[in-house]
């Protein structure tokens, strides 16, 4: 039950910052706004603010903003909210359009780095990318001074900049065990690795690369604690950004994708193996800021019943100077969103039938 809870708070938050990115643009804008809702389905409680009615619903999965002019809302709505001098959003200049739907990603991206600066202004230690020691069985040191040394600083792995930990420990884990070329400052001069291995593991039928050494520890300065919250929040970023192109690319299989379900099982294992509750807070931060990301990211993708969809309707409108018909727009959307959830459906099913 705890997990439970704890997993719809996360998800009902996340949708709520999301949501109100919407709105308040929206609002900003002109736009005649009909209803911001938390929650879906049935309503417990709604009241009437200064501009549109506000709802709490019964079912914790998500939320909306209804405003005038949408696909789907009549025009005997449009004409309810007329006499508050508010437009409908299809009557708003499409600049204004554009930033409405993007407003609900950019605000999931904003949260993660507000997470992420808290996360790492808690943190007991904050690790660099400087090689401190191998460790037991080290792979990525076996060449020599062809491979990593203790002494090195991390600069670059197969072009990517390294400028924190979790840059170097992803970048390690997706392509460590494949051979890396690895760029490293070492006695103040840089040298350029070829074909540096690393441990690796697999799981779900996919190898993952391990870090076989130690690093050091950075001083914990104000400096250095801005420095480690933008980067490894740009870092969440990237890593969400290259794991879904390598989910398209086929690199992972179904076993490797999950969905709220998925999550809510990883909440449920920190819930009972974390030693303390600073621990568990901790943990909770960092997934919540990668999920952040991830709907934030996910909303950008161009198909045509998501906020990136839509945005892309809008370029469309600007380069012909007219929009869509409205019956074309709609199927598409309709479309479009069906397809997301029979596909959101399947990911549901696959991951149930995974808990046992």
């Amino acid at each position: 039950m705890v997990t439970i809870l704890v997993t719809l708070l996360i998800f009902g938050i996340l949708v709520t910052v999301h949501e109100l990115g919407h709105y308040l643009v929206a609002r900003a804008s002109g736009v005649a706004i009909i209803e911001f809702s938390i929650g879906m389905g049935p309503k417990i409680k709604t009241w009437q603010g200064k501009i549109n009615a506000f709802s709490i619903r019964a079912l914790p999965i998500g939320g909306y903003v209804r405003m005038a002019g949408e696909p789907g809302e009549d025009d005997d709505v449009e004409s309810m909210v007329a006499c508050i001098d508010r437009k409908p959003i299809n009557e708003v200049h499409i600049f204004k359009r554009m930033l409405i739907v993007l407003a609900g990603p950019v605000m999931n991206i904003l949260l993660a780095f507000a997470i992420m600066l808290v996360f790492v202004s808690t943190s007991p230690v904050l690790g660099s990318v400087q090689v401190a020691q191998l460790m037991e069985h080290n792979v990525s040191g076996q060449k020599g001074s062809e491979g990593i040394l203790p002494g090195d600083i991390i600069l670059e792995i197969d072009g990517k900049d390294i400028h924190c930990y979790p840059d170097l420990a992803y970048k390690i884990m997706v392509d460590g065990p494949f051979g890396v070329e690895v760029l490293v400052e070492r006695n103040g001069v840089q040298k350029r690795l070829h074909d540096v291995f690393f441990a690796y593991q697999e799981e779900n039928g996919v190898v993952y690369g391990v870090i076989d050494f130690k690093v050091f520890a950075k001083d914990k300065t104000f400096e250095n604690v801005m420095y480690e919250a933008f980067y490894q929040g740009y870092s969440t970023i990237y890593q969400t950004v290259d794991s879904l192109f390598d989910a398209i690319t086929g690199r992972y299989g179904i076993e490797a994708v999950g969905g709220p379900v998925a999550i809510g099982e990883q909440i449920g294992e920190v819930l009972d193996s974390s030693e303390s509750f600073a621990d568990t807070l901790r943990y909770l931060e960092s997934l919540t800021a990668m999920i952040s990301v991830s709907l934030g990211i996910m909303n950008l993708l161009p198909i045509p019943a998501l906020d990136g969809g839509r945005f892309l309707i809008y370029v469309i409108e600007a380069i012909r100077r007219k929009p869509l018909p409205k019956n074309v727009e709609e199927k598409v959307v309709g479309g479009t969103m069906v397809a997301l959830l029979v596909l959101m459906a399947l990911v549901f099913f696959k991951d149930i039938v995974a808990l046992f």
